[in-house]
């Protein structure tokens, strides 16, 4: 059985990383993240994801050029007061492009049956509950990859923009984009990032009002 402390170490040291060596991935390491990620818990076991995978640096790389041709010309746009953030969101949105290794991760809508059920619900995204399994799957790709020695970085800055790439993905019918993950060789070791407190966080409420039906 995995300790605590063994599993915790490991959450503690995992880094999103942003700069990679040109070491190559060898395909059965990307096998063994994805063997990971298909075991995440997901909405009604529907297990409702999918994992392009992008191994060429010159299809990386194109990918990479569009997103930063679409989002800077979208961010031209902004107010005067935010377009000198203009040039980091489209740097930190683009940082896969020297990735030797490119995830795109996929998640269905919520089935069409549901939908009656769903309208008017605030963020009915997160009641069907698809793109948090999908989340979950990401999370275990990337622990797994930590144990590899690979270095990982999720992206969702490319979505700002997906109306540009979207359809030279050719998408599996019945998905939609959910998030980006780099992986490759890390070329750096950041320094771990600062964490709330347990008191920031988390409220007990036993103390609390009692519900009352």
């Amino acid at each position: 059985m995995t300790r605590y402390e063994d599993l915790l170490d490991l959450m503690r040291s995992r880094r999103s990383i942003r700069r990679f060596t040109e070491r190559a991935v060898t395909r059965g390491d990307v096998e063994r993240l994805l063997e990971a990620a298909r075991w995440a818990p997901s909405n009604h076991n529907r297990q409702a994801w999918k994992f392009l995978v992008f191994e060429e640096r010159t299809q990386i790389r194109a990918l990479a050029e569009m997103v930063r041709r679409s989002l800077a010309g979208k961010l031209k746009s902004l107010p005067a007061v935010a377009a000198g953030y203009a040039d980091e969101l489209v740097h930190y949105a683009t940082i896969f492009a020297e990735a030797p290794v490119l995830l795109v991760a996929l998640h269905k809508p919520p089935a069409s049956v549901s939908l009656p059920l769903l309208a008017g619900v605030p963020h009915p995204e997160l009641v069907s509950g698809e793109p948090l399994s999908v989340a979950m799957a990401v999370q275990n790709l990337l622990l797994a990859a930590q144990t590899l020695g690979l270095g990982t970085c999720v992206l969702t800055g490319p979505l700002l923009v997906q109306d540009a790439f979207a359809g030279g993905l050719s998408l599996p019918a019945g998905f939609e984009l959910n998030c980006f993950v780099a992986l490759g060789h890390p070329a750096e070791s950041p320094e771990a990032p600062r964490r709330k407190s347990l008191d920031n966080i988390a409220e007990f409420r036993n103390d609390a009002p009692q519900i009352k039906p």
